[in-house]
């Protein structure tokens, strides 16, 4: 699928098997992950229908705008599948339920096409005194691959490196506008880090109000701790309790983080061999988390004028490929993405591919954005074996790392961005 953000770049996405499903389709996921233009690509024969926030509903048929209240677009719709017509209707969880039954009622007839910017809706939907039960097939649009977000930038960066650096940013569509794929792409950050931040945090706001929730405090300052990287459960607990946000104690803070995955704007990774919590909470989007990363560090919304350095961009940058990657690898692979923090300070093991039952490693990465020099090299060998992984290997987005004795594999820019192609390629298949 093709996805023209601007006039230099086109985003591939593998999401082609929506087409393959059949009957009534539910389409969900967070805000502005191009789940609308997906759609009108897709069934571009549809009549559209997109429910504003003020309650009215446009409706576009044959290039032309009407606008109708939601009675009105209701029997529209109701009328169009009686004729076998298919029909998209968008932001549909701020439809008001009282009109669902007399949707389920046109079932089996036509296709609709139901899209929601919401994750709640989908328990709604399938709640089992909802009228449309079982009426539905869920389809749920995330960001964009990293996978995918390599293959559209792989003929337009002007080097393997810049490819898997933008790769990450790319993976939120909405913030390919604002950005120049020309130019460095640390620079870049450092230059529009006030405008990152501001979208950020405006797209977070969208999400609560979609979810019908309040971004209370509670909420946003869980949100700062994690893109600052506080993790643990049980450390964030603590600064909220000691702040006095939070009455509760660990099972507050938990339901909170739990809450915030379900919203997709956070994500859990299972932790391996990891003392004190089983997993390990993030920001879902990589641009998300550099622009609270930088935030939380520099308090620029704040008021406070800092200039960005690089060294902190690069830091988070890091982080955010060595999470990308791990996603991608385990797809490779055909195992579960983990993560291991050593105790005593003594760093963490980067990518951990567990068996699909998440119980035994099948191989550990040390992997860097810059260069791994060979002593470097031999010490992460080193310890990976040590917490008894089989397989060890090496990564590095700068340049294909030199084999160094018990490391399995080294992987170079070249090397991910052939192993980005086997993963799509793999995909397609699994899709037809």
């Amino acid at each position: 699928m093709e996805n023209k953000m601007d006039k230099n770049i086109v985003v591939k996405r593998n999401e082609e098997s929506i087409k393959n499903l059949k009957g009534w389709i539910l389409v969900y996921g967070r805000r502005k992950t191009g789940k609308t233009f997906l759609l009108r690509k897709i069934f571009d024969y549809a009549h559209y229908f997109v429910i504003s926030r003020s309650g009215y509903v446009i409706v576009e048929e044959k290039k032309e705008i009407n606008f109708m209240n939601v009675e009105e677009a209701v029997r529209k719709i109701r009328s169009l599948l009686e004729g076998n017509e298919t029909v998209i209707l968008d932001e549909f969880q701020r439809l008001p339920e009282k009109f669902w039954e007399a949707l389920a009622l046109q079932h089996p007839n036509g296709k609709l096409v139901a899209s929601g910017s919401s994750l709640g809706i989908v328990k709604r939907v399938f709640d089992r005194r909802s009228p449309l039960l079982g009426l539905f097939t869920p389809f749920k649009m995330d960001i964009i691959s990293y996978e995918d977000a390599i293959l559209s930038l792989k003929n337009i960066c002007s080097t393997p490196r810049d490819t898997l650096m933008w790769a990450l940013i790319i993976r939120d569509p909405w913030v390919i506008p604002m950005l120049s794929i020309e130019d460095d792409v640390v620079s870049e950050i450092c230059s529009k880090a006030y405008a990152l931040i501001s979208s950020s945090s405006g797209l977070v706001g969208e999400v609560f109000e979609e979810e019908e929730r309040s971004l209370t405090a509670v909420y946003d300052a869980v949100l700062r701790l994690t893109g600052e990287g506080i993790w643990k459960p049980s450390e964030i607990s603590g600064i909220l309790a000691s702040n006095e946000i939070i009455a509760g104690g660990l099972s507050t803070v938990t339901g909170l983080l739990d809450r915030l995955c379900d919203m997709g704007l956070l994500e859990k990774i299972m932790l391996w061999k990891t003392r004190g919590s089983r997993y390990y909470f993030k920001h879902r989007s990589p641009v998300v988390s550099i622009a609270y990363y930088i935030d939380q560090k520099l308090n620029l919304t704040e008021g406070i004028h800092k200039k960005v350095e690089a060294n902190l961009v690069s830091t988070i940058m890091g982080k955010v490929f060595q999470f990308s990657l791990g996603e991608m690898l385990a797809e490779h692979i055909g195992g579960r993405r983990s993560y291991t923090i050593l105790p005593n300070k003594e760093g963490d093991i980067d990518i951990i591919i567990l068996d699909p039952k998440g119980k035994k490693p099948i191989i550990g990465y040390e992997a860097k954005i810059g260069k791994i020099d060979a002593e470097d090299a031999k010490r992460a060998i080193e310890k990976i074996h040590s917490y008894g992984v089989p397989k060890a290997g090496l990564i590095s987005a700068s340049a294909k790392p030199e084999s160094v004795s018990g490391s399995y594999e080294e992987l170079g820019p070249e090397e991910i961005i052939k192993i980005a192609e086997k993963v799509n390629s793999k995909k397609i298949k699994s899709n037809k």
